[in-house]
């Protein structure tokens, strides 16, 4: 007879080790987020990997633990006590929890929508516009990644997980200059180049499978996105696109319906688009720097740590789980005796 652990060990993960690491990661982000002197787009990658490694952690430590027990062939069945070599709980474990991993990241995927390029004879025309724009040297990183699309509800934005593309809305481009599509079209490349819509992708995965640490991070995942929106914008200043002009086209942009999508140019968000244009207008008067020297990434420290907590329990003690493990069982044999 399967004992409980399979599925209690898996809610006692969700339920229970996820909140608490997210509750630690919450304390993290606050210190960071009170750092008002570096500004509101100080620390914008350790603030990702904290959000990130919330989730991603804890779930490879259970994960590694549980087939760290069944290859040891130390797990103890006890409802099958005499057959304690071969006991499939711990295998059963790992299965569950991707399971229920697999199960939670469903909806973040279907919710996913791509934008399709269109053929139509206006499309064609903001096509040749838009590879006109590109041949500008500060754009030329978008050479090959541009597409007009008739989306009604479309304005300018990056999609693609693996090979970022920038789709502008034919009715879009009708109502701004070139000044402002360039400038917009800036701000875009910078999502290119780092990767945005995966990277967003994997931040909405990282909180759909911690149910309760969602409540927690919420707030702080979107304040991350906001921060990394008006990084954007002062890549693209940087980059040389006017800052009135940006302002202009993201208001545009934001105008009711079009669409918010992740990685867009425009936001629904009153609160997020004031301190966009409120950095734009500023930016107006004051060429922007950028805040931090480059140097070494927290991801690199992220993967290395990711990596420890993946091998741990093959070369220490699996002492955690194996209590979970006893306890689950000891406590359905009470209940049924």
């Amino acid at each position: 007879m399967i004992g409980a652990f399979p599925l209690f060990g898996t809610a006692v993960v969700m339920l229970v080790v996820l909140p608490l690491v997210a509750l630690a990661a919450k304390g993290a982000l606050v210190l960071l987020e009170r750092d008002q002197l570096a500004g509101p787009l100080h620390g914008l990658r350790l603030r990702y990997v904290v959000l990130i490694m919330s989730s991603v952690l804890p779930l490879a430590w259970a994960f590694s633990s549980g087939l760290h027990q069944a290859e040891t062939g130390r797990a103890h069945c006890l409802l099958d006590r005499n057959q304690l070599e071969g006991c499939i709980e711990p295998e059963l474990f790992a299965v569950a929890l991707t399971i229920a991993v697999l199960l939670l990241s469903l909806r973040v995927v279907r919710e996913r929508r791509d934008i399709r390029e269109s053929r139509s004879i206006e499309a064609k025309l903001l096509a040749a516009r838009l590879e006109r724009l590109a041949s500008r040297s500060e754009l030329v990183g978008l050479r090959g990644r541009l597409f007009a699309t008739d989306a009604g509800d479309f304005a300018l934005g990056t999609h693609g997980l693996w090979r970022p593309r920038v789709f502008v809305g034919v009715g879009f481009a009708r109502t701004v200059s070139d000044e402002m599509l360039a400038s917009g079209l800036g701000h875009e490349l910078e999502h290119v180049r780092g990767s945005d819509p995966l990277r967003y992708f994997l931040l909405q995965l990282s909180l759909a499978v911690n149910p309760l640490g969602r409540m927690l991070l919420g707030g702080h995942a979107a304040r991350w996105q906001v921060a990394r929106e008006a990084h954007c914008d002062r890549e693209a200043v940087l980059g040389g696109a006017g800052p009135l002009s940006l302002a202009d086209a993201i208001v545009r942009a934001a105008r009711p319906g079009h669409r918010a999508d992740a990685v867009a140019l425009g936001t629904h968000n009153t609160g997020a688009l004031k301190l966009r244009i409120s950095l734009l207008l500023a930016f107006s008067e004051r060429q922007p720097v950028r805040c931090c020297e480059p140097g070494l990434s927290a991801v690199a420290p992220a993967l290395l740590v990711f990596v420890v907590v993946l091998f741990l329990p093959h070369v220490v003690s699996n002492y955690a789980l194996d209590v979970l493990h006893q306890s689950a069982e000891r406590a359905l044999t009470h209940f049924w005796s």
